[in-house]
């Protein structure tokens, strides 16, 4: 039969934590119970794994990453800017994913507690008051990375400005002389990326007088198949509206969007230019390749751990920085074009 560290706290009756206590910090554990577990360790010839003995310890060397999913494309992005920057500050990075499960998530601030990590990364979910009980009893700081904290008290936050970033993509399709300009969304419900993005859209519209129409927006969960579907919706009116240039929320609904234009006959950028959001490798890969709204994902990563580190160094200094926005850009490429005024 294996052994096990339960095996061992069974025959020694006492909990596991206690089990692990001897093993890693026996200082803590009075000389009666030390004895009684060591004696028992011998007995079973039980010999703890580095790893186990890894997970038990206090690590001050480590930062917690909590991420509601990493099949986002732009995950491994950011998370080579917080792994390079945490080995040059001489930290590891313990990942914890959320599932898209709220519970699940804040379980997640448990989870990387018990690990006793020194300080946690948050990303890519709005963080409402419900958070901060469960951040309160973490007690290590918090940092956030393409999101932001709403309410009285502010996280220390790192994005860019998307309401400004879409703005700026209309501007850039105005300057190519398109004068009607459709938007494949995020939800409506998802503060962080939806709603700011197409706020930044209408505001853009509205500041070069230009005509909105329900029938110029459609939406989706920032996936290919529903850029596809959506792109549907805005051709299917495009008799009517005259549409010249889609905008979409991220750049896998964009690429999904130029698919439908082809299946429908539509050649990008000839008849209708199409604008993603990212500037992910994907985006160069495209046929043809796309225009974009560039994140520094990069540089969110490298900042994030960079002033998490600053909070551990020193803990007594309490973060008043808020949401810090990194500057965006345009990355043209072949998926847009100019058209007469």
């Amino acid at each position: 039969m294996r052994v096990t560290i339960r095996t061992v706290a069974r025959q020694a009756g006492v909990s596991v934590a206690t089990v692990s206590r001897v093993l890693n910090t026996p200082e803590q554990v009075g000389l009666d119970t030390k004895a009684k577990v060591q004696a028992v360790i011998r007995d079973l010839n039980f010999e703890p794994s580095a790893i186990a003995r890894g997970l038990s310890a206090h690590h001050p060397d480590t930062l917690g990453l909590l991420v509601p999913g990493i099949t986002d494309f732009f995950f491994n992005e950011i998370y080579q800017g917080i792994d390079l920057t945490a080995q040059h500050r001489g930290f590891r990075i313990l990942l914890y994913t959320g599932q898209y499960d709220q519970e699940r998530i804040l379980k997640g601030f448990s989870f990387l507690h018990q690990h006793q990590v020194s300080g946690i990364i948050f990303m890519s979910k709005l963080v409402a008051q419900d958070y901060f009980p469960i951040i309160e009893r973490v007690g290590v700081p918090v940092v956030l990375a393409l999101t932001e904290s709403t309410g009285e008290r502010q996280l220390p936050a790192f994005k860019v400005d998307d309401l400004r970033a879409t703005f700026d993509a209309v501007s850039y399709l105005v300057s190519r002389g398109h004068r009607c300009i459709g938007m494949i969304s995020g939800p409506l419900d998802d503060l962080v990326a939806g709603k700011p993005r197409l706020d930044g859209y209408r505001r853009g519209l509205e500041h070069y007088g230009l005509p909105f129409s329900e029938d110029l927006v459609a939406y989706g969960e920032y996936r290919y198949d529903h850029g596809y579907t959506a792109m549907g919706k805005i051709l299917a009116a495009r008799p009517t509206t005259k549409v010249t240039a889609v905008l979409a929320a991220d750049d896998e609904m964009a690429i999904g969007a130029m698919r439908r234009a082809f299946d429908e006959g539509l050649q990008v950028p000839q008849d209708i230019s199409v604008m993603g959001y990212d500037n992910l490798p994907m985006a160069n890969m495209a046929m043809p390749k796309l225009t974009t709204v560039a994140q520094p994902f990069a540089d969110i990563g490298h900042a994030v751990v960079e002033h998490l580190v600053g909070l551990i160094e020193k803990p007594r200094q309490a973060s008043t920085l808020g949401t810090v926005y990194l500057p965006h850009r345009i990355v043209e490429r072949e998926s847009v074009t100019t058209v007469n005024r």
